[in-house]
């Protein structure tokens, strides 16, 4: 349990955002700080391989919230795996580690719609402040932060096959989707370095753990925020059975993520007051934003099998499954000290406001209909969807009890703008997979196979069949104080609430085109100048 009652800050939430707040906050030597985690540490090598990031993607894993959405409309009712990280680290002590920052042109768009200050120009600085990075212009590119970043430098035979195809299919190449141009087929970075996952927690907070200015509590779940006369005063944590009041003398940070952080604030009597009293709970503040905006990037995959052991099915044979973790424990080399994912493209079906408007994950692997591979099928497969769907969803309580998890509904493919580009996206990536440097690999499409060919087909294939990105955000959504539905003013305090501020992916406007996780670090590095700023 934490020594004292009463810190500067308290933070609430151990993710990607809380580990950078806790670093950077701590800085300062008279800064006293909370990280206030529900979940375990990190001390697993699970969580430190990056070939272990499959053991926690099930429901029995105790890193893992593993929530899941409501049925879904437009997806045949079915419910959508929303894994999210239960440990110190956040999700990205369990993601598949593709760090990328998305169309410079989505940080300019957020300026536009009111976020003063969050121009890519203006967010460039954190990111390069954040990484640790070889390659790529420095003009964009950081050398020296924490979060150690790297590509895949031998590409195995599938993964150049498909940078191939993609010239083959005319499309261009783009040296670094991190740097000045997205646009294109490409490799893509890693949040790993030396072997091991670049985790927020291994990143920031451990190399910072002795600081004594700094405590971090794990297993301590807030039940809800204490707010008197209209100011955030502090938190009720509940912890192995006990619950405990702690209290900011500055202020109080959520950085829980876009689930978690709109859940809290409704809990604590912040957020459309209708629903609040739906629930029996008390309206604190009326703010009708809190939960709306939910955004996802969905996807589907085309896959074809071959009959040529070239793909990473090879690995999952016993023998070699051994001979990998005997790698990785010893040197930290091999195929588990790398992540599954080394390249993909950034492509436009469409040119209206020029910008790519669909992403690639391509995977040298074959997955079986339960979503886990097999060692004796060999294949590979290509993710495609939407990057900035233009659908809305919402996050709500399922009651007043903390301990329940949220009501998640994305409200996924609810626009025919969205349904029309999973179509494209997925038209591209097979037009992709047929080209001829695929030709000695191609024995046959397996999904959604080739029967699968006009709009009813595929839209019939995509609702059966898509599956989230794990990209949530935007469900407290930063806006200038005249938006009705902004949570979070420009400078990430919570509109008409003291003492509070949100400071996590759920802040995003709008959803940015690519993987979330590179720019959650990035706004927690901001969020903590714009703090340290103002304190």
């Amino acid at each position: 349990m934490p020594e004292h009652q009463t810190y500067d800050y308290l933070i609430v939430g151990a993710g990607t955002a809380g580990c950078v707040l806790a670093n950077r906050l701590s800085e300062d030597p008279n800064c006293r700080v909370l990280l206030c985690e529900a979940g375990p540490r990190d001390g697993s090598w699970i969580l430190r391989m990056p070939a272990g990031l499959r053991s926690v993607f099930k429901p029995t894993s105790r890193f893992n919230w593993w929530f899941q959405t409501t049925p879904q409309a437009h997806l045949n009712g079915r419910r959508i795996q929303q894994p999210r990280g239960k440990t110190l680290g956040g999700s990205s002590s369990i993601n598949g580690m593709t760090f990328l920052r998305g169309h410079p042109r989505d940080y300019d768009e957020w300026a536009e719609l009111g976020c003063e200050g969050w121009t890519y120009a203006e967010c460039l600085p954190y990111f390069k402040r954040l990484e640790r990075c070889d390659h790529g212009d420095s003009a964009y590119r950081g050398r020296s932060g924490p979060v150690g970043v790297q590509r895949q430098q031998r590409l195995s035979e599938l993964n150049r096959a498909f940078l191939a195809a993609g010239t083959e299919a005319g499309f261009a190449a783009t040296e670094d989707p991190n740097g000045a141009r997205q646009e294109g087929f490409c490799r893509f970075d890693m949040s790993v370095r030396d072997g091991l996952r670049s985790s927020a927690a291994r990143s920031y907070l451990h190399p910072v753990a002795d600081r004594p200015n700094l405590e971090v509590m794990t297993r301590g779940r807030v039940r809800r925020l204490i707010i008197n006369d209209g100011r955030a005063k502090g938190i009720e944590v509940e912890s192995h059975g006990e619950r405990t009041h702690y209290f900011a003398e500055r202020e109080v940070i959520l950085s829980a993520g876009a689930f978690g952080s709109p859940h809290l604030l409704m809990l604590s009597g912040i957020g459309p007051a209708d629903h609040l009293r739906q629930h029996a709970i008390e309206v604190v503040h009326d703010l009708p934003g809190v939960g709306e905006n939910l955004q996802d990037h969905l996807e589907a995959h085309v896959q074809v099998e071959t009959d040529r052991p070239v793909s990473l099915n090879a690995e999952l044979r016993p023998h070699r499954m051994l001979w990998a973790g005997l790698q990785w424990f010893a040197l930290k080399r091999g195929v588990a000290a790398v992540n599954q994912c080394h390249v993909g493209a950034f492509l436009s079906s469409d040119s209206a406001d020029g910008r790519p408007n669909i992403q690639f994950h391509f995977f040298p692997v074959f997955f079986g209909s339960d979503w886990l591979p097999s060692a004796s099928i060999h294949g590979y497969r290509l993710g495609a969807g939407p990057m900035r769907p233009t659908s809305r969803g919402t996050v709500r309580l399922s009651s007043a009890d903390p301990s329940e998890a949220p009501l998640i509904d994305p409200n996924y493919l609810a626009t025919p703008e969205d349904r029309r580009q999973m179509r494209e996206g997925l038209a591209l990536a097979r037009e992709t997979l047929t080209q001829p440097a695929f030709a000695a690999y191609h024995q046959r499409e397996t999904s959604p196979g080739p029967e699968v060919r006009d709009d009813a087909e595929w839209d019939a294939f995509i609702r059966d069949h898509s599956a989230s990105a794990y990209h949530p955000c935007g469900t407290c959504k930063m806006g200038p104080a005249d938006d009705p539905l902004s949570v979070v003013t420009p400078d990430l305090r919570v509109k008409g609430v003291q003492g509070l501020r949100v400071i996590d992916a759920s802040i995003m406007p709008r959803i940015v085109g690519s993987n979330i996780n590179a720019p959650t670090f990035m706004i927690a590095e901001r969020g903590a100048d714009l703090l340290r700023q103002q304190a």
